[in-house]
């Protein structure tokens, strides 16, 4: 069987060099009452180099300027006890806010979409992963475009789901005074987030955004059993739900083409399309990928066995399996991946649909605040 071919040390595939990551910038740390003067929105809504747009968008004041999106079932419904706390936190912090809680998948998206058009400037995701990346969907129209006001608002994590893998390539820490000082600073900086086309079982083609990382074959089956037994026990079921995917996963033939030019076909363990480092609740799947890079990571995992799979288990969480002859690292802007076999997808924790499904960089797609 073909065997996906290893270029290590890496090399994007595109022959189009890699841009120079984008600097972070602060913004002006925002007014601590209910209300915000003129002078202070305009602050808030500039470019992340600092300058005013050439058209300006006419907002009113916004009333707040951090809206708290909050996933109530997040870390076993562990997340609505913690409110109480980080609502404090903001209060300590003086800075003005409304709460939004969800109540059913997409919802977190519509609510994000709503602040991002109302001009609210600090739209903060409160939960794990799968919340983080709805909100982030919020920036974008149902069409994958940006919205108009997107540039001059910022994505906010405080961290209380299971996983929380984005907030780690962030380096942000999982506590929520520290994750309400990094609010305060108003520090932030442009990061790169992709955009996916996929199937559904009955063939039908949709997309979606994604801000971390999104892959096809083991990583689907084991998000399948994961939503199926449900993330009640955090960082242990993940490990439980990986372990009964590897005893029945089945490696799959599969093609991967790079950036339209670089074809890679054989049997194939799962293919992982990389904006950030983690996944899986702390595996460190891409060591070396950047989040405002300009670059997917596809980390390509070949024939390898179920044994060793379970082996390099600890290499996969440290990082250090990318050295394995099966594995084999890229770079590249878009990624299609094609199977005859039920291949699913998993993009940012959550089971959208399968194969086939073709993966688009989205750079500077949307600004972040981090330490």
């Amino acid at each position: 069987m073909a065997r996906a071919k290893s270029n290590k040390p890496r090399q994007p595939i595109s022959v189009v060099k890699p841009k120079q990551a984008k600097k972070a910038t602060r913004a002006q740390p925002q007014a601590t009452t209910k209300t915000t003067t003129k002078k202070q929105v305009a602050a808030v809504q500039k470019t992340p180099t600092g300058k005013k747009p050439a058209t300006a968008i006419k907002t009113a004041p916004p009333a707040y300027n951090y809206a708290l999106i909050v996933n109530p079932i997040s870390a076993a419904g562990k997340t609505k006890d913690r409110v109480a706390t980080i609502e404090a936190e903001m209060q300590q912090a003086n800075l003005s806010y409304k709460i939004f809680y969800t109540e059913r998948p997409g919802h977190a998206t519509e609510i994000a979409r709503s602040q991002v058009n109302a001009g609210i400037p600090y739209i903060v995701a409160v939960g794990g992963d799968g919340t983080v990346s709805e909100v982030a969907a919020g920036f974008f129209d149902t069409k994958c475009q940006p919205l108009k006001n997107a540039p001059y608002c910022a994505l906010g994590i405080i961290t209380t789901g299971s996983g929380s893998d984005l907030a780690r390539s962030l380096k942000i820490p999982y506590d929520f005074k520290d994750n309400v000082k990094i609010l305060k600073t108003a520090f932030t900086r442009s990061i790169d987030m992709g955009m996916v086309k996929y199937s559904d079982a009955q063939g039908r083609m949709f997309a979606r955004p994604f801000i971390n990382i999104a892959d096809v074959g083991i990583g689907g089956e084991v998000v399948e059993i994961l939503e199926k037994q449900g993330k009640r026990g955090g960082w242990l079921a993940y490990q439980l739900a990986t372990f009964k995917g590897l005893l029945r996963y089945k490696n799959k033939r599969m093609k991967i083409t790079l950036d339209d030019s670089h074809v890679i076909e054989g049997i194939t363990n799962g293919v992982i399309v990389a904006n950030g480092k983690y996944f899986g609740s702390g595996m460190m799947i891409a060591p070396g990928a950047d989040l405002s890079d300009g670059y997917f990571d596809v980390v390509i995992i070949g024939d390898i066995s179920r044994l060793k799979t379970i082996m390099q288990a600890r290499a996969i969480r440290k990082g250090t399996h990318v050295k394995l002859k099966e594995i084999s690292v890229f770079h590249a802007r878009k990624v299609t991946v094609e199977s005859q076999e039920r291949a699913l997808l998993d993009v940012d924790g959550e089971l959208p649909g399968q194969c086939p499904a073709e993966f688009y960089l989205l750079p500077d797609a949307i600004r972040v605040i981090s330490p």
